[in-house]
């Protein structure tokens, strides 16, 4: 039995609320990353033959002190990851090549990409090459190739140097198996009275034109639901903020006084099941988030993605999935237009292929696959469809008193994790005040040797010149 350990935020099979959400973060921040990571474990878990753990822990707690529990606890370690070639996960990059470093077991990295602009230009992922050069050293020492998103990721690693570089796409699109369709093609119209599944990213290069679209789309269907993915949405439901009192407001859903928070149904899932289901249910999903659009589209859902940068629409391209540059929508485009463009058909044709390749990077690296060695993942979904997960989180109509309860010992304990963040920010400010004075005697010392070096050497100057030049006039007068 191959013991495989998945680094994730959540076992696929918890079921999560929405306390237990905000307290663990067990969406990473977005739950989009939940998609990778389920579907890895799905494709991997093979009867009889392998055993598959999650580990839990994120990226930036690990310490190489980890790498012991690792080789301890697998055979083999599985990273599913998205766009991890980016400034904001350098530290986490380094992280993790201390650890993959000193691991004894295999490493296989599924998915991983880089985040560029729409032009693709890779000379934009400058400040983090040396990182990304220390991951990828450590893990191509462990495995016999990397598994990245599409041929921009596969362009900018091999400009590094390396091979061993296939391109597989995101595992969660395949997270159906094989011969997965979606029957969808260009020119039909939207049904009457459609169900508009709309998501949008909270930080992206475009934001103006995304925000203008964002309006536009709402005033077209003011009845649409807003998948919201991120932590921080969910805080803003679950809390709310005083924006709508103090007449604050930002282009993008960040604030409760947001058009898309206000008037539309908004909704964060808390895990994949649910919101794939929920999703099933929908006549269209459109906007700028990747694993929004690919949560609809294996629901069976036709879904068209606003590409924004290199990440989304590398995998648009690679997976075929119907989709244009943000930069080419105008701001009054039409969802029906949209609609009337969205064809499947090349989606169709290259699923088989890319779901190939998938199977073939996994064999490459010593992974079995449910497919070719299991059981075609029957057991994976019969698990899943015997769990009752929880439904995507909607603001509550009102507030029950253990809600109230648990809302209030959140507040408290969030308050304590600041005032003690405050404490350690508050000590390490002292510590560097001491040091900075202790710098600045040192530094008034050194300035006080060197004037009284310099004016000694002033003053021998001063004695020297008038005996020279007396000498000087007497060998002249002799002469």
């Amino acid at each position: 039995m191959k013991r495989i350990l998945i680094q994730a935020g959540n076992n696929p099979f918890d079921v999560p609320s929405v306390e237990s959400t905000l307290v663990r973060n067990s969406i990473r921040g977005n739950v989009g990353n939940l998609m990778y990571t389920n579907a890895a474990y799905k494709h991997l878990s093979v009867p009889g033959r392998t055993e598959i753990q999650v580990d839990t822990k994120h990226f930036r707690d690990l310490t190489v002190e980890d790498a012991d529990r690792i080789n301890d606890s697998c055979d083999v370690f599985v990273i599913p990851m998205a766009n991890a070639f980016k400034k904001k996960f350098v530290p986490h990059l380094n992280i993790l090549a201390d650890v993959v470093g000193r691991l004894k077991v295999p490493v296989v990295v599924l998915g991983v990409g880089a985040q560029a602009t729409l032009d693709n230009d890779t000379s934009y992922l400058s400040p983090v090459n040396d990182a990304v050069k220390r991951f990828i050293g450590a893990v191509l020492d462990r495995s016999a190739s990397i598994g990245v998103r599409g041929e921009f990721t596969q362009r900018y690693l091999n400009e590094l140097g390396f091979q061993g570089v296939d391109v597989i796409g995101c595992p969660s699109t395949f997270l159906r198996g094989p011969g997965f369709r979606i029957d969808h093609t260009a020119g039909r119209s939207l049904p009457d009275n459609p169900r508009i599944a709309l998501s949008t990213a909270l930080r992206l290069a475009n934001s103006g034109l995304a925000s203008k679209l964002n309006a536009a789309i709402l005033r077209q269907f003011p009845d649409l639901t807003y998948f919201a993915q991120e932590g921080r949405d969910l805080q803003t439901l679950f809390w709310g903020d005083t924006s709508i009192a103090a007449g604050q407001s930002m282009p993008m859903p960040d604030l409760a006084s947001h058009p898309l928070i206000r008037s539309a149904d908004v909704c964060v899932p808390l895990e994949p099941h649910s919101w794939i289901d929920t999703l099933a249910g929908y006549d269209f999903a459109l906007g700028t988030r990747i694993h929004g659009n690919i949560a609809a589209l294996v629901a069976g859902t036709p879904a068209f993605v606003f590409a924004h940068d290199s990440r989304t629409l590398e995998l648009s391209r690679y997976h075929h999935i119907p989709h244009r540059p943000l930069t080419e929508l105008r701001p009054d485009t039409e969802v029906a237009d949209l609609y009337a463009e969205t064809d499947y058909t090349a989606f169709n044709e290259h699923y088989d292929e890319g779901f190939r390749r998938l199977l073939d990077f996994m064999t490459r690296n010593g992974l079995e696959n449910t497919y070719e060695h299991g059981d075609g993942g029957e057991a994976y979904d019969k698990k899943v469809a015997a769990t009752e997960f929880t439904a995507p989180y909607r603001r509550p109509e009102t507030v029950d008193q253990d809600d109230l309860l648990f809302r209030i010992t959140l507040l408290r304990e969030q308050n304590k994790d600041v005032a003690a963040h405050a404490a350690r920010v508050e000590k390490k400010a002292a510590a560097q005040a001491g040091r900075i004075r202790k710098l600045e005697a040192e530094l008034a010392a050194v300035k006080k040797a060197t004037e009284k070096r310099l004016a000694a050497l002033e003053a021998r100057a001063a004695d020297n010149r008038p005996g020279k030049a007396g000498r000087l006039m007497k060998r002249l007068s002799a002469k």
